[in-house]
């Protein structure tokens, strides 16, 4: 990854990542019982980058 990608990947907000995947996907529904139960001390969001097809990639990973 280069030094202009990274630094793009940790500028990054989570708005800019909301507005993206509505933009890409038009509408996400999501039950009230998930914002209820999410718990951002046990998860992080994961930003990879494919250099190949120039995409970006948003997953969630379990924090040690």
């Amino acid at each position: 990854m280069t030094d202009d990608v990274q630094g793009l990947v940790t500028s990054i907000s989570l708005n800019q990542v909301l507005v993206a995947l509505l933009e890409e996907h038009t509408k996400l529904t999501v039950p009230t019982s998930k914002f209820l139960q999410v718990s951002s001390e046990e998860k992080e969001l994961v930003i990879d980058y494919d250099e190949n097809n120039l995409t970006f990639t948003f997953s969630l990973r379990v924090k040690d």
